[in-house]
């Protein structure tokens, strides 16, 4: 698999987790339930004393504010006058259209000729003492309008007298030297107008519109991102009303009114995109972004850069530059500051991390409650709808100090740390092959998808009417529909261990009661999942197919029962080359990706470490994971699985050969990343690159060598597809007996995880307590993962697709739900259509969201 996909956040800082719930062991919590506002698919909770004693309140964070900006002015750039939103609407109609100031002149111009001939003929009709050209026809009058202001004046009273000649045509030279001076002050006005717009600098005269502060690498996929939700929103409106809004999508707030089409499940699929940034001016964004867009099939009829994209320059730690893109006035802000934090690390020789993202965190702060969005007895109360995601460079253990909270308890400030969330995807892709490409998949906003809606704004039953499912058991109201599968159910307001209790989150329990207010999980296509009353007729059927399978095969229930959850473990042995730094600085994290691996693997099993780090700090952190030391640079850990460790360059032949020839790899994790030593995102590529070629040579040149599935990261999209990995014959192995499949070097794209976890973090950041659950080391907990499939299905058997999810949802002891494939070939497919026969052999294997139920 060439390139990676996104995926979605751990949220950040804090190890320490006191702005969250709880900190997963690569996935943050979210706070329960989802603002919103207006027509907006969101929840509201009841304000909680154990959330809000976990970040400040909303009216100690306004009386805080109050006090630091108190005896200061107000600042004028708060508000946005009616002429500033004149101006606002020209600048982005001309960004969107370079053709714009043309069509506006002939348009003013037309206008300005049509008024003069109309009221030249109402005047002329009053004259009575002569007739006056134009006085018996309107057309008369607008044709002299229109030669006056092409010629000048007619010629036909030209004097017969020479001196009087003289003094016409003086006249007519001064009238043209007054004329060109009258043009030059326009068009130095016109020039400078133009250089405004083309600055970036000027207001934005926007509401409740999702903001971007900063630039780095993901930036742009971040928009395409957003781009995609916005898109299949917009789909989903024109479908509902057969194609009109795809011509004519000013008439959306009459459907709306109406009726007729769906609230959007987040606001950020319909609100415009403002970006500010002072590290690119506002052309060269452009370019950017008109050339990603154009590549990932972004149609400009719905995502047009200057109309729904606008480009502002300006710095986000300034507080005049954030009320100027009108952030007090933002329902989502993503902070994207990393360029700067690296910066400033570096110059501060490393004792300043995420300094420009916390800047910008307090900056906003000081913008949202000096400027209120709304007054509420006297309190300022920002947007109802705003949360702001900040993208950490580092784990940070204060960052919570700036988080606050709205009014009825809902979170505002969400740090991410997606290192944890790419390290943890690397592990599990090692360990479980195929797993990261279907997670990846579920986070993509451009195809199948983690998503949600409220219970009261899904439409299902017979007349698929909004709310149907309300009453509804979560068991009955997943059978209606085909293209989606729900997942979760999130109560807002539910304490997370009381919702674990109650059955709530990932493969709740199926009998849970819905209410109007519940937060249903799904993955699918679409935003708005589409209900079948036909499929609960083939469900029936599935169920009673299903049945007769496993009455037919005893063998499968007995086999899961007696051996539990060891069934699909492997011993096998794996590489790592490379380091995290923030393995030194925080242990647990690097115990959090050993389990990873071990919770996969069978006694014997082995990891090697090959880094350059020291032997006495490499042992001072496995002590403090509660590793057992066992030799020089060899240590044990929970199920019998070995650690090795070698100091060295994974990159040096003389470090590298002696660990593949005095041991069987299986896979190997490449890292871009090292211990001690800083480079660049190309320059990490180019490292990967080059221990994966050291790999494929010694590999070549060892004998009967396993197959290795490489896991390497990138930066660059090109980097995938220039990697040469080990040798792959195409057909499995026998190693020691037992058959060895070969799979494809599989890379995590690390801009495209960060901006599509961001982006998810962005668009619903408030079902945590459910998608927490995908990483969390506790069996309890609905995690991802992937099983041989004759542990749940008999082999060589053809059924449907719906019969394989029919057969996991009744296992005994779980709640477990099938989510996709991993055919032996390394194919990975995601949620086949129900209908759609498969048969498995021994190589294949199922991807199940699982939940083990206490006894």
């Amino acid at each position: 698999r060439g390139s990676a996909r996104g995926g979605f956040p751990p949220i950040a800082a804090a190890s320490r987790g006191r702005c969250v719930h709880r900190l997963s062991a690569a996935l943050h919590p979210f706070a329960s339930g989802t603002m919103g506002r207006g027509g907006i698919d969101s929840a509201k909770v009841a304000p909680d004393s154990t959330r809000a004693s976990k970040f400040q309140g909303l009216d100690s964070a306004a009386d805080e504010a109050a006090r630091t900006a108190a005896g200061s002015p107000a600042n004028t750039l708060g508000p946005v006058t009616v002429l500033e939103h004149i101006t606002y609407g020209l600048e982005n109609r001309i960004a969107a259209n370079p053709n714009y100031p043309f069509l506006l002149l002939i348009a003013n111009t037309t206008v300005v000729i049509g008024a003069a001939g109309a009221g030249w003929h109402l005047l002329a009709n009053r004259v009575s003492d002569a007739e006056v050209f134009g006085f018996d026809s309107w057309w008369d009058g607008v044709y002299l309008a229109a030669h006056l202001v092409m010629t000048g004046g007619p010629d036909t009273d030209t004097p017969a007298d020479t001196y009087l000649r003289y003094i016409y045509s003086f006249l007519v030279l001064f009238g043209l030297i007054v004329f060109a001076i009258v043009v030059g002050f326009i068009t130095a006005g016109i020039e400078a107008g133009l250089e405004a717009v083309g600055s970036g600098r000027t207001k934005v005269a926007e509401t409740g519109h999702t903001l971007i502060l900063g630039w780095n690498e993901a930036t742009l996929r971040a928009v395409v991102q957003i781009a995609f939700l916005r898109r299949q929103y917009q789909m989903g409106n024109e479908r509902r009303t057969l194609g009109v809004l795809y011509f004519f999508p000013r008439l959306l707030p009459l459907f709306k009114l109406l009726m007729i089409v769906d609230p959007p499940s987040t606001s950020v699929a319909a609100s415009n995109i403002v970006i500010m940034t002072d590290q690119h001016d506002k052309n060269e964004m452009h370019e950017m972004l008109e050339s990603v867009l154009a590549e990932r099939g972004i149609n400009p009829r719905r995502t047009r850069i200057g109309r729904d994209i606008i480009c502002r320059v300006g710095s986000p730690t300034d507080v005049s530059d954030l009320l100027r893109v009108g952030a007090h006035r933002a329902a989502a802000i993503l902070v994207m500051m990393s360029e700067k934090d690296q910066v400033e690390e570096d110059e501060s020789e490393g004792t300043i991390q995420n300094g420009a993202t916390l800047r910008t965190s307090l900056a906003l702060r000081y913008v949202i409650f000096t400027n209120p969005y709304a007054t509420k007895n006297g309190r300022a109360m920002p947007h109802p709808d705003l949360r702001i995601v900040l993208q950490m460079s580092h784990p940070s253990d204060y960052v919570d100090a700036a988080c606050f909270a709205h009014a009825d308890g809902r979170q505002v400030i969400f740090p991410v740390d997606l290192s944890k969330f790419s390290n943890s995807l690397m592990f599990n892709c090692a360990a479980q092959p195929g797993l990261s490409a279907i997670l990846l998949d579920m986070l993509d906003f451009e195809g199948m998808a983690i998503r949600r809606r409220k219970a009261k704004n899904i439409r299902s039953g017979p007349f698929n009417a909004m709310g149907a499912c309300v009453g509804q058991t979560f068991g009955e109201m997943r059978k209606q529909f085909s293209a989606a599968a729900f997942i979760g159910i999130v109560r807002p307001g539910m304490d997370e261990e009381e919702a674990l209790e109650k059955g709530f989150g990932l493969c709740p329990d199926m009998n849970v009661k819905i209410q109007r207010e519940d937060l249903l999980i799904f993955v699918g296509p679409r935003p708005t999942p589409r209900c079948s009353m036909r499929m609960s007729s083939a469900f029936a059927g599935y169920v009673e197919e299903a049945a007769k399978l496993m009455k037919a095969h005893p063998d499968i229930e007995a086999n899961r029962a007696k051996h539990g959850l060891t069934n699909s473990k492997r011993k096998r042995t794996l590489l790592v080359c490379g380091w995290r730094p923030v393995w030194q600085q925080y242990p647990a994290r690097l115990g959090g990706r050993i389990k990873e691996i071990t919770s996969q693997r069978l006694p014997g099993s082995a990891i090697i470490f090959v880094n350059k780090v020291p032997d006495e700090a490499f042992a001072k952190l496995m002590a403090a994971i509660g590793a057992s030391k066992k030799g020089a640079g060899s240590y044990d850990v929970a199920g019998g699985v070995a650690i090795k460790h070698v100091v060295g360059d994974a990159a040096q032949t003389a470090v590298l050969k002696p660990v593949m020839d005095e041991n069987q790899i299986d896979g190997c994790i490449v890292l871009g990343t090292q211990a001690n030593f800083r480079l660049a995102g190309k320059y990490r590529d180019t490292r990967v690159l080059n221990v994966i070629l050291l790999l494929r040579k010694l590999c070549q040149d060892k004998a009967n060598a396993p197959p290795m599935h490489v896991v390497g990261e990138n930066t660059e999209d090109l980097t995938a597809k220039l990697a040469l990995a080990p040798h792959r014959s195409g057909f499995a192995k026998l190693v020691s007996g037992e058959r060895r499949l070969e799979f494809e070097p599989d890379f995590v794209n690390n801009m495209a995880v960060n901006a599509r976890a961001l982006v998810q973090t962005l668009a619903y950041p408030h079902i945590e307590s459910a998608r927490s659950e995908l990483f969390d080391e506790r069996e309890t907990s609905g995690g991802l993962i992937n099983v041989d499939a004759r542990e749940y299905v008999p082999l060589n058997v053809s059924m449907k697709f719906g019969v394989v999810r029919t057969i996991v949802l009744r296992a005994v002891g779980e709640r477990s739900m099938c989510l996709g494939v991993v055919w032996g070939s390394g194919a990975v497919e995601l949620l086949p259509k129900h209908d759609s026969t498969v048969r498995f052999t021994d190589d294949d294997r199922l991807v199940l969201l699982r939940k083990v139920v206490k006894p």
